[in-house]
């Protein structure tokens, strides 16, 4: 790690990873991932890694290292008995296909160059079942000349371009050590569970190292978690004695410490949420941040000093959406003195997060949603655009619902106008607030099928649904009549019409 850090073998580092482990012969291997500050390019990779058998001639070193430690199997059809073959296939992709240029591989590693012998590629003699055999680069494993000629050993080194192998990298050093389940004969017993046992081998080499306190896993820099809640809305743990006491006094979290050293330390006041780590240490034991004392020197701010430390909020998603926008506004606002002082933008108090987001600027236009409704209204029927406007508010997370329903509520509750106008013989009926609101209760309905979401939960105005129960009760009343009564009032009063009248009824 020295070699690879201090001495910037593949450049400056940002940060690195890494995980020993030991076969069950009790063998060590490292599995290290770095993160370089200047990201490699493609046409940089062959100065770094090569996956080709060396010169021996100009080189006669490095081809005695690579041909030693760096050469897979052979296996397929050379050796169909190799440990890495499974159902007729080797199990690490080998032999590798030979190419004459680097290519970006689609999995996020590279195709690494690997001449054929017509391309100038180098060949070599290997024993493979008493046979002398020749392989080609194609069972080369790809290695850094430089750390092949400093280590003498088998160093497999690539070259990551995609969040693909980053993750399984990730997910190869954090998921800890090998288990072994084994199993206990007994005579007489038949219990599943006593039979077998789940164990851990531990090798006497890897007991060794832990004995000798040796160090096995690190990671650089180091990463603190930093709490994103509510007010009063942080976890808290209690039992029956203090669950008053803790009720009354909750325990500071992160946050809360976080706003208490904005009020009190004047340094802090200039930081954002995800900065305190870099120059303040978290207590776990008194809940509290305290100053760095060691570390570089900040300009200007005596005591102060900072590190590599980094702050990482817990994510939230935006159907929390209130936290959502906390969250939000802890990454654009420097030093929080409480939960209120996030919610005042420009000496004005807000109702929520999500208002105070709106007036800094940090929620996008509306524009998207508005092209795609306008779209919608040309096209499609007014429950396909309702339906359509319940999506955008439960899943796109418009920033203004309120403006987008207003601009477009006429289109959205044209079937219920039409209905209604239908149902009681009036095609005079304008539209009221009473439709508006019939609309918004089969906006909220739709709305709690797809995200179980009140429409007051996405930003939207609630429906008035005792509103609904007297906007039935007038349309059952337009509906009860007597038709004979009126049949008998229209042949007793159309005589009586004059002739303009008359007119007017047959049109």
């Amino acid at each position: 790690m020295d070699v690879l850090t201090k001495y910037r073998v593949f450049g400056d580092t940002r940060c690195y990873m890494y995980s020993v482990e030991w076969q069950k012969r009790g063998l060590p291997h490292a599995h290290i991932l770095i993160w370089l500050l200047n990201k490699l390019h493609s046409n940089e990779v062959d100065d770094i890694i090569s996956a080709e058998i060396p010169d021996p001639v100009t080189d006669p070193r490095l081809h005695d290292i690579v041909t030693t430690q760096m050469v897979h199997g052979p296996c397929g059809a050379l050796n169909p008995l190799s440990p890495c073959m499974a159902d007729g296939k080797c199990t690490k992709r080998y032999p590798r296909p030979l190419v004459a240029e680097t290519v970006t591989g689609n999995d996020g590693y590279p195709v690494y160059r690997r001449r054929s012998k017509e391309d100038n590629g180098r060949t070599i003699k290997v024993k493979v079942q008493n046979q002398e055999i020749e392989i080609g680069n194609e069972f080369i494993v790809p290695y850094c000349p430089l750390l092949s000629r400093i280590f003498e050993t088998h160093a497999n080194v690539e070259s990551c371009h995609s969040a693909k192998s980053i993750k399984y990298l990730c997910k190869y050093v954090t998921k800890g050590s090998d288990m072994a389940v084994f199993g206990i004969a007994s005579e007489n017993a038949n219990d599943e569970i006593s039979n077998f046992q789940m164990g851990r081998y531990v090798s006497t080499n890897e007991a060794l190292w832990r004995l000798l306190s040796f160090q096995i896993h690190e990671r650089y820099p180091t990463v603190v978690h930093l709490a994103v809640h509510l007010e009063n809305g942080q976890r808290v743990y209690f039992t029956e004695a203090n669950a008053a006491q803790r009720a009354e006094r909750p325990p500071s979290t992160t946050l809360t410490s976080f706003f208490a050293m904005c009020e009190a330390d004047p340094f802090a006041a200039t930081l954002m949420y995800v900065e305190m780590p870099k120059y303040y240490t978290w207590n776990q034991s008194t809940k509290k941040f305290q100053r760095r004392k060691q570390g570089t020197p900040v300009p200007d701010w005596p005591q102060v000093f900072s590190t590599d430390a980094l702050g990482r909020m817990y994510t939230v998603h935006p159907r929390n959406d209130e936290c959502f926008y906390l969250r939000l506004l802890l990454v654009n606002v420097r030093g929080p003195k409480s939960f209120a002082h996030l919610k005042t933008v420009n000496g004005h108090q807000c109702q929520t997060y999500r208002e105070a987001c709106q007036l800094l600027g940090l929620l996008e236009n509306d524009s998207h949603w508005d092209l795609t409704l306008a779209d919608s209204v040309v096209s499609s029927n007014a429950y396909q655009i309702r339906t359509l406007f319940a999506i955008i508010i439960t899943t796109c997370f418009p920033s203004q619902p309120i403006q987008l329903w207003n601009k477009y509520k006429d289109a959205i509750c044209e079937d219920i106008l039409h209905r209604l106008r239908i149902q009681t013989n009036n095609p005079d009926i304008q539209i009221t607030d009473e439709i508006y609101n019939e609309g918004l209760i089969l906006i909220e309905d739709q709305c709690l099928t797809i995200a179980n979401k009140l429409l007051i939960e996405v930003g939207m105005i609630a429906p008035n649904r005792s509103m609904h129960d007297s906007f039935n009760q007038e349309l059952n009343r337009e509906l009860q009549y007597n038709v004979d009564t009126l049949q008998e009032f229209v042949r007793n009063n159309v005589p009586l019409l004059n002739e303009q009248q008359n007119k007017y009824t047959k049109h």
